[in-house]
């Protein structure tokens, strides 16, 4: 069906026509009470689709493309007549005099805005062409279905069994078609034009990365291992004595620290190359999937457990299996540390979070603390942590001997901008979600 034809589909119609053939037949006794019920279903199905969808698409993406360069000269006008002139001369020349200013603070803004824009259109622009495709499909699929129901009529003097069982078939078909379809509406709207696409079927061998590969990602991206025991270090006084457990020990970095500190503590991780390099340095460490192995351990029988870098790389059940099995397996005062990259910090996004290929989404300390609460844990406490150096941050610009009092009030707000944008752009990389089990 073509894009022009598509779009002149009145569902609204059919859909109005098809109930009243509907409502018409079951008052003759021709339906049964089953299939009236799976046609109701399609017809919900069908009319959830949500329009203008790609309208709403195109307004905001028209928007964006038109207001995104925070550089560009203002429009100074005045409907003041004589007076106006005076006023848009003043104010070009205010502008004149703080241009220097404004443009050194928003250099960055506009550079930023500059990316994101390239990044939306290089993903909406495909996800409009997707919707305007499943818009077709959508009116063909209802256009199949008046023509399924126009078949049921044609066939009312066929013979009853096996008219019957044709027609439950076809009706079937059509509500399993339009299921499909609106699945893929619901997908692509929240998983990119690429979540249409099937998915390939890769073999097993290659598939996976070498056994080592992981352990050097960490070697480079994730810092020596002395940075990260001075990282973790904070996190030692939490744990008031073991066993702990740590899910996802990496190269075991923590446990190394608890073998110092005198505390018992033994490490899981599904990494081959993880584990191997942890048993070289003699410590207790097994290979094995986090859910399963706490699964088997005795209720209360745990001190602590510590998750670092961990949680963003599990589904959001996982997620909470997780947390639900470390609570059971917690004994009173036992306390569970999660650390994780800090969402609310934007440039996380720009680094480390999708440098890693295995994380799937990042966790909201919101939502850690919901989720920590909700299972049973008390007290449960948010700390930021690993701050992006000082000399990444937006620098406080210093008044001038000459500047008079409303440039300096000027300075003094452009300063607090600075403030909160630095606290967005480059707060902490990092928080750990405290939780205390009664």
């Amino acid at each position: 069906m073509s894009e022009s034809t598509s779009a002149t589909v009145d569902v609204a119609r059919l859909m109005e026509e098809i109930k009243e053939r509907v409502r018409q037949r079951r008052a003759s006794g021709f339906y049964s009470e089953e299939e009236v019920r799976r046609i109701t279903q399609m017809e919900l199905e069908v009319t959830e689709v949500s329009p203008g969808l790609q309208e709403e698409i195109e307004s905001h993406l028209a928007t964006l493309n038109d207001s995104w360069d925070s550089l560009r000269p203002p429009v100074i006008s005045s409907h003041r007549g004589t007076v106006g002139k005076l006023i848009v001369a003043a104010k070009r020349l205010l502008y004149r005099l703080t241009r220097p200013y404004v443009t050194l603070v928003l250099q960055r803004q506009t550079e930023f805005n500059t990316a994101l824009l390239h990044l939306l259109n290089a993903f909406v622009l495909p996800v409009r062409d997707q919707i305007r495709e499943l818009g077709a499909k959508l009116a063909h699929k209802t256009d199949e279905l008046s023509l399924s129901m126009n078949e049921r009529l044609a066939l009312e003097h066929a013979d009853g069994l096996g008219r019957n069982q044709l027609l439950a078939d076809r009706i079937d078909r059509l509500g399993r078609d339009i299921a499909a379809l609106r699945e893929s509406v619901d997908r692509s709207r929240g998983g990119g034009p690429t979540s249409l696409l099937p998915r390939p079927v890769v073999p097993p061998d290659l598939g996976v990365l070498p056994q080592e590969a992981y352990l050097h990602f960490e070697d480079r991206h994730r810092g020596t291992r002395e940075e990260i025991r001075l990282r973790q270090g904070m996190y030692l006084d939490l744990f008031r004595g073991g066993p702990l457990l740590d899910v996802g020990c990496g190269r075991g970095e923590f446990l190394e620290l608890c073998r110092d500190a005198g505390i018992e503590a033994r490490g899981i991780d599904q990494d081959t190359g993880m584990v191997a390099a942890c048993r070289e340095a003699s410590l207790d460490v097994e290979q094995a999937e986090a859910l399963s192995y706490l699964h088997g351990l005795p209720d209360g029988s745990l001190g602590g457990v510590f998750c670092s870098q961990v949680i963003e790389h599990l589904p959001p059940d996982a997620l909470i299996a997780l947390v639900r099995l470390v609570h059971a397996k917690l004994r009173s005062g036992g306390v569970l540390i999660c650390e994780t990259p800090n969402p609310t910090c934007l440039t996380v996004f720009s680094g480390a979070f999708y440098v890693d290929l295995t994380h799937i989404k990042p966790i909201h300390p919101e939502a850690a603390v919901f989720i920590f609460e909700a299972v049973g844990f008390r007290d449960v406490e948010i700390r930021y942590v690993n701050p992006y150096p000082p000399d990444m941050l937006l620098q406080a610009i210093e008044p001038l001997w000459y500047m008079r009092r409303y440039e300096e009030a000027f300075l003094k707000q452009l300063n607090d901008n600075f403030t909160r944008l630095n606290a967005t752009l480059w707060g902490a990389q990092d928080y750990a979600a405290i939780g205390r089990k009664r």
